[in-house]
């Protein structure tokens, strides 16, 4: 007769292969949970900081006429009287925007212009956005 030498309480060949592969398999759980958790820990926010953006802020932020000269428009749409025309590199502070009446997309953006001397609304088209005064003086320094 031919003796077995398997471990009391055992169960047999098939349990002691198995406790290798199921502590192998335990260990790269464990490692793998370890090297998330540490990574996905480092400190950062989870929310992106985005700088402002002078269109969305409120107060919109400062303007430059872009063209040679700039329609000053009575109220904001194409239709209103011509109040008067505003000289390319002007900078001014933008406190409103409205859109067109026949909508942002066919008649654009207006943008609120005031000076001593006139008030009115200038298209969208004719002036660039700063966020600051200083940027939009340097760019109308490289306009003029």
């Amino acid at each position: 007769m031919r003796e077995c030498n398997f471990p009391v309480g055992t169960g047999g060949a098939k349990n002691t292969r198995l406790r290798p592969v199921t502590t192998l398999a335990a260990s790269m759980i464990i490692i793998l949970a370890l090297t998330f958790s540490t990574a996905c820990s480092k400190g950062y926010s989870r929310f992106m900081k985005l700088p402002a953006d002078p269109v969305a802020s409120s107060g919109i932020g400062w303007a430059m006429v872009n063209t040679a000269y700039a329609k000053l428009r009575a109220g904001a749409d194409a239709n209103s009287a011509q109040v008067a025309v505003v000289r390319g590199g002007t900078v001014f502070q933008c406190p409103e925007r409205k859109i067109d009446p026949r909508g942002a997309d066919l008649g654009g953006l207006w943008y609120r212009y005031k000076d001593s001397s006139a008030e009115g609304w200038i298209h969208g088209s004719d002036i660039q956005l700063f966020s600051t005064e200083e940027q939009a003086t340097k760019a109308a320094q490289l306009f003029k």
